[in-house]
């Protein structure tokens, strides 16, 4: 067994400076673009054999398997040994982190609204919400916005953090394979409601804990943002269930409750309808400053998110030897 070291620890640390100040340039070979690549592959290859409903669950559950096992042992072997071992690992742990990028695009749709440019607006929403934005006003923008950025707070973050705590390098990214498949393929409906169950039900799983840490994760961080701390904890735990997803409105509604608004209700996604239960007490989100309001709630909570990884890492992380 390997030593108990800081090294894990750090790692973590400088992964997050790096996403801190990189975000995700088009030049470096960010994993997820592979994985995009091999999940339509996979996917593709499935079509052609599974004809019934039992075929494509079994197919599912095997592009599941073969991508999240493969993207472990990628980052495994990419890890190896020897003295720059750990700067390879932070080097693989950065590409799982996306703060610095929701950051980023939640505020150029804040700025456009400010701007007057709803078209700029629709634009820019477009690499931060699943929705159709064509279809949204500068409100239904600023609310897309502010729940975009409490869900992926979980998906984007906290779960990458948590994860790298547990089983560095590897884990984050076997991680974010599971992320990348729920996100394709982890839909209810045609044409993946059997090939995408497996992915969904491992992304809801992978989920489960940062999803319930982001309730007092969020509520502190409310605190020192000098917002509703008390009202982000209320809400949680009144509205955390009103949602399909096991893990979806919790960060939502310790948002709302932070925010002082209304979250949820309906939207289209895909030129689909679907119904939401409302959450949370405010008004409505209105307008590019409630985009800022939800940008600083998450950077505080992804600091403290930081905070916490980097103290599992160092209680519980050992390095391999």
């Amino acid at each position: 067994m390997g030593s108990r070291k800081p090294t894990r620890a750090l790692e973590i640390a400088a992964a997050f400076a790096l996403d801190a100040v990189l975000g995700d340039p088009e030049f470096y070979p960010h994993p997820v673009r592979i994985m995009g690549r091999a999940i339509n592959t996979l996917e593709e290859a499935a079509g052609r054999v599974a004809d019934d409903a039992n075929a494509e669950l079994a197919a599912g559950a095997v592009i599941t398997g073969m991508l999240v096992a493969g993207s472990y042992t990628v980052a495994r072997l990419l890890g190896g040994g020897g003295r720059r071992r750990a700067v390879r690992e932070t080097l693989v742990l950065y590409t799982c982190l996306a703060r610095k990028d929701l950051a980023r695009s939640a505020l150029r749709v804040a700025m456009a609204l400010e701007a007057g440019d709803l078209k700029a607006a629709r634009s820019a929403a477009r690499c931060l919400v699943g929705r159709d934005p064509e279809r949204l006003d500068a409100a239904a923008l600023s609310r897309a916005s502010v729940e975009s950025l409490a869900e992926n707070l979980v998906d984007g973050v906290l779960s990458p953090l948590f994860w790298a705590a547990l089983g560095g390098a590897p884990a984050g990214m076997a991680f974010k394979a599971a992320s990348t498949l729920d996100s394709m393929i982890g839909h209810r409906g045609a044409p993946y409601e059997y090939l995408g169950r497996a992915a969904a039900r491992l992304d809801d799983l992978a989920n489960l804990l940062a999803a319930r840490l982001s309730i007092p994760l969020i509520s502190l961080a409310a605190l020192l943002a000098r917002q509703d701390a008390v009202g982000a904890l209320r809400v949680s735990m009144r509205d955390r269930r009103r949602h399909p997803s096991p893990n979806s409105a919790h960060a939502e509604a310790a948002f709302a409750g932070a925010l002082g608004l209304k979250l949820g209700g309906s939207d289209t996604y895909g030129g689909r309808l679907r119904l939401l239960a409302s959450i949370g007490d405010g008004a409505c989100p209105r307008g590019p400053e409630d985009i800022r309001a939800a940008v600083s709630l998450m950077n505080a909570s992804s600091l403290l998110g930081l905070g916490l990884a980097i103290a599992a890492a160092a209680c519980f992380g050992r390095e391999r030897s």
